[in-house]
């Protein structure tokens, strides 16, 4: 596989948090989430507006990710950061339907390489997981 650039590892976290959230909630929701998700973040990450989400369940031929080659020219870190707030925020979007392995299993769904060059980024879903489980026990500790 050739070098990943921002575009790239974008559209392909956005996939799948939409395609795990769809089978969480349903397609259309997963989508809207994502789409709402992405609105509030462009205040803090304006280069998130170079990103269109369109609900292509009954348009053909229409792209459900379009990105603008515009996002490939913002430094890793930063694209780390927003990565970081897109997963997590979408994450806490979708409650308890998201699930206690959610960021797991975007993780195995992402694959190797993406995982790889998101690490480098600055986001690493293995520990995002482990510092959920961490608040959730602390949480869950506090009731008690």
């Amino acid at each position: 596989m050739g070098e990943l650039n921002n575009s790239d590892v974008l559209k392909n976290v956005l996939k799948n948090l939409i395609d795990l959230s769809g089978r969480k909630t349903g397609r259309g929701q997963a989508i809207n989430t994502i789409d709402i998700v992405m609105k509030e973040l462009e205040n803090k990450y304006n280069f998130l507006n170079n990103i269109k989400i369109s609900d292509n369940r009954f348009i053909e031929n229409e792209e459900l990710i379009s990105i603008k080659q515009d996002v490939n020219r913002i430094d890793s870190f930063n694209m780390g950061k927003a990565l970081n707030d897109i997963i997590m925020t979408t994450h806490y979007s979708l409650g308890n339907k998201a699930g206690h392995f959610f960021i797991k299993e975007l993780q195995r769904n992402i694959g190797g390489d993406y995982n790889s060059v998101m690490k480098e980024m600055g986001v690493d879903l293995g520990l995002m997981q482990l510092e959920k489980e961490v608040r959730d026990l602390s949480k869950s500790i506090t009731r008690k």
